[in-house]
């Protein structure tokens, strides 16, 4: 079985990104910018609010799961598949997405904290003062149950190109498909995105104003966001073309 070619991927994946680059930017047009006010209502209005906080993470989340959702159909099916301003959120097939969206975000999270718990419960009974919480130790242990957890998400991540293309692919036909792949899908789908964050971190620090930092880093976000949707979008099209 052949393996996910993972440089032919990436120059797949930034070849459609920069051929579509006009479609992509249309579509996420208007979630950056209703992002963009959320930011603004989240530094000013949240402190000591948990509900607004907790309203206004969701709305981010829902904001950034169309914009995805657009994006894996622009990459895979054309710009011509997508409204003028990208998925609206009322359609039977946006809801699909965002379901697919929610249950990834919880296996990931349900995942770690098995993980967490599995280490720290133990370490901190033999030994309470071993790794406090901000320790580099800690954060090490962290990173090592996240790992897993973002491998076995990233598995799954297939199921979500898969619904924005309006075909059902159950969680147990995600993990036949991604067998074997997984290390490359971890790669390509898990830390490539996390290096991406990095980067955009390390060019938006050369803002030295927070706000100018706080619109620099909102506006790299943006433009790399389609990248890492077209990485995913170009794992699942080289996978289900070799398991038809």
């Amino acid at each position: 079985m052949e393996r996910l070619p993972i440089l032919a991927i990436v120059a797949a994946a930034v070849q459609r990104y920069r051929q579509l680059f006009p479609d992509l930017m249309r579509v996420i047009a208007l979630p950056a910018l209703a992002h963009a006010v959320i930011l603004y209502v989240w530094f000013r209005l949240t402190a000591n609010q948990k509900p607004l906080f907790l309203l206004l993470w969701v709305a981010q989340g829902f904001l950034m799961t169309l914009a995805a959702h657009s994006c894996h159909r622009v990459i895979l099916l054309g710009p011509e598949s997508v409204p003028p301003l990208g998925s609206s959120g009322t359609a039977a097939r946006d809801w699909r997405f965002l379901c697919t969206a929610v249950a990834l975000f919880v296996t990931i999270s349900l995942l770690q904290l098995l993980g967490n718990m599995a280490i720290f419960i133990p370490l901190s009974a033999l030994a309470p003062n071993t790794a406090p919480a901000n320790s580099d130790l800690a954060v090490t242990l962290t990173w090592l149950t996240f790992l897993p957890a973002l491998y076995v998400t990233c598995r799954y991540a297939v199921c979500l190109p898969a619904a924005a293309v309006d075909r059902r692919l159950l969680a147990s036909q995600a993990w036949q498909l991604t067998q074997g792949h997984g290390l490359r899908l971890l790669l390509l789908v898990g830390i490539a995105p996390w290096l991406f964050h990095l980067v955009q971190r390390w060019l938006a620090s050369s803002f030295s104003i927070d706000a100018d930092y706080i619109v620099a880093a909102n506006l790299l976000f943006w433009l790399f966001l389609p990248l890492e949707i077209a990485l995913l979008s170009v794992c699942y099209q080289r996978l289900s073309r070799a398991a038809a």
